[in-house]
């Protein structure tokens, strides 16, 4: 199974139920960020898809989890920080 590159879209629904102090408490807890603030590395080799914060960490994850892979090996990994 192959992550698709584009999400479908779908129609926009108005937000009935939210306040102005559920936004504000929201806005303490998260920030707006960008691919080179926040790297994202995905193992998807076979039906893993699992996220990791580096390119060590997913390497390391494939050394002990798929064992049948060289290691260094970049193929198969996902990421959007370049």
């Amino acid at each position: 199974m192959r992550l698709p590159s584009v999400l479908p879209s779908g129609p926009a629904v108005q937000d009935a139920v939210c306040n102005t102090e559920a936004l504000e408490a929201a806005a303490k807890l998260g920030k707006v960020t960008s691919p080179e603030q926040t790297p994202i590395f995905i193992c998807a080799l076979g039906a893993c898809n699992r996220l990791f914060p580096s390119r060590e960490r997913v390497l390391a994850h494939r050394k002990r989890d798929h064992s049948d892979v060289e290691a260094g090996d970049d193929s198969n990994m996902i990421t959007w920080n370049g």
